[in-house]
């Protein structure tokens, strides 16, 4: 009887710490049940719940920003036009440098004329591949245009226009470009533009979004196997409902925002502004750029 009177106790003594685990357990379960029908009653009540509102250049637009992904912090306020009409970054936290970017369009350029106005960059077209046939092409004046702004002080990178549909053609687009350099150093990115074609039919229109990035991967892992830096041209269509831009923050992102600020959304090193730039040395209009670099 003595054996089973020490036992009694012993049971006893740890039954109330059970008692105080399940209704721990069970506190924990109900607020878990009520978080969770008060998040579902939000995501009905709200259809905009876990979105962000961007300006897209033409209106306000609501998005699910990507997770992992950082944001773009540069405020419009940093911004002024010059007594030349040159925009103008007037904030502390970067070097700002302004750029055009180029291609056989606008013919002979007396690059010169664009250093001494300013311009401390050049983003120059390499070449493109056709959206119907997939046919790759050499911008007729990719050498030209490299060695002149060069040789004027200007800082180079190039660009591809691509329209791959597999890995295996961005490899390939990415080769091209290298082997059209000629073993000429950069001091900017070769950048993967791949853009969606309006109004006509293309063999990229049903690329989808898991192919377009990995697209962009191996276009840029190719390029930095071959020494260069590598870069992603993202606009809003490609920026918003098509890259999974996780997967490119190993690459520099020239970002698209035609105005008078950098409004796109994500982080973006290099900002296109203007598709009607008016630069001295270079015949009609002319996409402009600026580059944003931290300071030490």
């Amino acid at each position: 009887m003595k054996k089973t009177k020490r036992r009694t106790r012993k049971i006893s003594g740890i039954r109330p710490v059970y008692i105080v685990i399940a209704i721990a357990a069970l506190a924990l379960a109900a607020y878990a049940f009520v978080q969770h029908r008060q998040q579902r009653e939000a995501e009905v009540s709200d259809p905009h719940y876990g979105m962000v509102q961007v300006y897209n250049g033409e209106s306000y637009v609501w998005i699910t920003p990507q997770d992992g992904v950082p944001t773009n912090s540069i405020a419009k306020e940093n911004f002024v036009t010059d007594p030349n009409g040159n925009l103008t970054y007037v904030g502390n936290e970067y070097i700002a440098s302004r750029g055009v970017d180029v291609s056989s369009y606008q013919g002979d350029i007396d690059w010169q004329q664009v250093y001494d106005s300013g311009v401390r960059f050049a983003i120059i077209r390499a070449g493109g591949t056709y959206y119907g046939s997939g046919e790759l092409y050499e911008d007729d004046n990719l050498i030209k245009n490299v060695d002149g702004a060069e040789s004027a002080g200007l800082r180079v990178g190039v660009y591809f226009f691509s329209q791959a549909i597999s890995e295996e053609e961005a490899r390939r687009e990415a080769q091209f470009v290298v082997q059209m350099l000629q073993g000429r150093e950069l001091d900017l990115p070769v950048f993967f533009d791949w853009e969606r074609i309006g109004n006509d039919d293309a063999r990229t229109d049903d690329v989808e979004n898991e192919t377009l990035t990995s697209c962009a991967v191996a276009f840029c892992e190719e390029v930095k196997a071959a020494g260069y830096e590598a870069g992603v041209y993202v606009y809003n269509a490609t920026g918003y409902y098509g890259y999974d831009l996780a997967r490119l923050q190993d690459y520099v992102i020239w970002g698209v925002g035609i105005g008078s600020y950098p409004y796109f959304y994500y982080a973006h090193e290099v900002w296109q502004y203007s598709f009607t730039g008016k630069v001295p040395g270079i015949n009609g209009d002319c996409d402009l750029d600026m580059m944003f670099e931290k300071k030490a």
